[in-house]
């Protein structure tokens, strides 16, 4: 972003608020929505630097720096979105209630998951968890309500391609060293900096989250190195793809190898829709993850003992669902016990964190958490606000399939990244410093689209 004196002098000089936004240059207002994603983005390579230099803090700073990117986004994201809608408005004047609703039906459906979360909380109370999230998940309510109304709309703002390719980049280049040091650490020696790790888990406090993470990773390594035209990037994105991918076979989060796999095809798909043709190098990335995971299976037969796992277990289910409780690694009881609680709560839940302890006792300490974050929407704030909250995620993607043609390189490798979380998510809950990965993406994903 590129300031020139006489752009900041007219902002100060400036005689009205009517007068302050015109005088606000876009580019202005992209980088402020930009420098929280770009943060959010940086704050795993921080901690990773932070760990080796002080280990044993490491739960409560990773919850510091990204309550500091919350701030971050809580001001300059609502100063640019103020903005961004000014801006708009004087330009084009005053849009008609048909038009709103016609071109913002993502945000409609994200704003009804906000008032229904808001009537959850008020009819549950304003519970510690509400208020501050429990001590491991950190989830508050206004963390939440920031997933949809900071992350989301701050990345549809940016379309700027050097900001839009800063985010990607820096996520993609920040896992290469993240990922050599989890692997140094598991197979030859013990690193100081993670000591305090669950599992194969980098600077993430459990070796699932971390899979999150390695999937949102690799999904845009794979578009971007289909995609990009510079060598060096191309270069940097195959090895991210390869790295990541033997970090994840490693990890053993077989929800999040299921939803790379599921999601390397689904990227496959919408490249070649865009390219208007079967896009082979697409299809050969694909066949290179299969190559990883066979070559693996020499070192680590995790994927395949996972698939003969996961095999028995649909098959358990099937034949006896009274007694298939272990299905999953104990997530079919979790299912089944969060679907009893949802009819008895169906239109508002349970609030945050609201069954916690009871899930936790009924399933003998299995989790406290559904471990499915559809069915988590449902059981906190009610059916209408999960049910909305699907629209809202399908209404995202429906909206690129019909702007297609105005997809980029960074459209098309968010779309990937996260429909990869969307698929992983059927296994997992929401934290604090991987949902957000989520959002960033879906906004990413349309920021190209707004007016359409």
């Amino acid at each position: 972003m590129k300031k020139t004196p006489s752009q900041i002098k007219a902002i100060f000089k400036s005689k009205n608020f009517g007068e302050l936004v015109d005088n606000f240059p876009q580019s202005y207002i992209e980088f402020m929505a930009f420098f929280p994603l770009f943060l959010f983005m940086l704050v795993p390579i921080i901690q990773l630097i932070h760990d080796f230099i002080s280990p044993y803090s490491h739960p409560v700073s990773y919850a510091t720096k990204i309550m500091g990117v919350f701030i971050c986004a809580l001001t300059f994201g609502v100063i640019a979105l103020l903005l961004y809608i000014c801006k708009k408005i004087r330009k084009d004047g005053k849009p008609s209630f048909k038009s709103v609703l016609k071109n913002n039906v993502p945000f409609i459906f994200f704003l009804f998951v906000i008032i229904m979360m808001i009537i959850s909380t008020i009819i549950n109370g304003f519970t510690y968890e509400a208020l501050y999230g429990d001590g491991y998940r950190r989830e508050s309510l206004f963390y939440f309500i920031g997933y949809f109304a900071l992350y989301f709309p701050c990345a549809i703002i940016v379309s700027n391609q050097k900001l839009r390719a800063a985010i990607f980049y820096t996520l993609i280049s920040t896992s290469i060293p993240m990922a050599f040091l989890v692997l140094l650490d598991h197979r030859f020696v013990k690193l100081s900096a993670f000591q305090l790790s669950s599992g194969v888990s980098g600077v993430f406090h459990q070796f699932n989250h971390y899979g999150y993470y390695l999937i949102v990773v690799i999904l845009s390594s794979a578009v971007l190195f289909v995609k990009e035209k510079k060598i060096s990037l191309r270069i940097l994105c195959m090895v991210s793809f390869i790295l990541n991918n033997i970090t994840l076979i490693v990890n053993n989060t077989f929800g999040c190898y299921l939803a790379c796999f599921i999601a390397l095809i689904f990227a496959c798909v919408i490249i070649s829709i865009a390219d208007k043709k079967l896009n082979w190098l697409s299809i050969a990335v694909f066949a290179l993850f299969i190559l990883i995971t066979l070559v693996m299976s020499f070192w680590t037969d995790t994927v395949f003992s996972n698939f003969v796992t996961f095999k028995n277990d649909i098959g358990n289910v099937a034949e006896n669902p009274d007694n298939a409780g272990n299905a999953g690694t104990g997530r079919w009881t979790l299912w089944t016990h969060t679907a009893e609680y949802i009819k008895e709560k169906p239109l508002f839940g349970f609030g945050v964190d609201g069954i916690s302890q009871r899930l936790s006792s009924d399933t003998n300490g299995v989790n406290n958490r559904p471990h499915n974050e559809f069915l988590e929407y449902a059981v906190f704030f009610g059916i209408p606000a999960a049910i909305a909250y699907i629209c809202g995620v399908f209404s995202v993607f429906l909206k690129g399939l019909k702007n297609r043609r105005k997809l980029d390189i960074y459209a098309l490798a968010a779309f990937a990244a996260a429909f990869a979380y969307l698929v992983s998510s059927i296994f997992g809950n929401t934290m604090y410093y991987t949902a957000p990965f989520l959002f960033i993406m879906l906004g990413l994903a349309i920021s190209k689209t707004v007016d359409s």
